[in-house]
């Protein structure tokens, strides 16, 4: 009996290998260029470094040449970051007047120097060659992202 008071006190400790992440949302009404897009940003992190981020944005227009424009630069833009840099999955899905995209980045295999070198990511950003918490957090807020801490 002690023996299994002493395991669920661990777990209880442990919490169970529950990951922690912070949540960014945006919405964005361009009217000018006729298109909507919401996105959504959860990041993943232990510590103060980020292990994952996870990514979805949705377009919708009424404009087919709009949507024509999100459906081939989304998939060059994806396409390139897993090329140079790594560790990037991604699903684009066109329907009639939109455009949703999927995305993991798993940082443990992003190549993070090389996103410094290349000016994609800002190097202040970046404590010991991870992203830190804080910095992944300033690159979505500075696009109009509101996140949850």
């Amino acid at each position: 009996m002690k023996k299994i008071i002493c395991f669920i006190f661990v777990i209880f400790l442990v919490g169970c290998g529950k990951k922690e992440y912070v949540t960014c949302d945006i919405n964005i009404n361009n009217e000018i260029d006729n298109y909507n897009m919401s996105g959504r940003y959860i990041i993943y992190y232990d510590g103060n470094y980020v292990t994952e981020i996870k990514k979805e944005e949705n377009y919708i227009s009424s404009d087919e040449a709009v949507i024509e424009f999100f459906d081939e630069s989304k998939n060059l833009e994806y396409y390139n970051l897993n090329d140079i840099y790594g560790g990037v999955t991604y699903s684009i899905k066109r329907n009639d007047n939109s455009i949703n995209l999927t995305a993991t980045i798993d940082m443990k295999q992003v190549d993070i120097k090389r996103m410094i070198n290349n000016d994609y990511i800002n190097s202040d950003y970046v404590v010991s060659n991870k992203l830190s918490l804080t910095g992944a957090k300033n690159i979505y807020e500075s696009k109009g992202a509101k996140c949850d801490i």
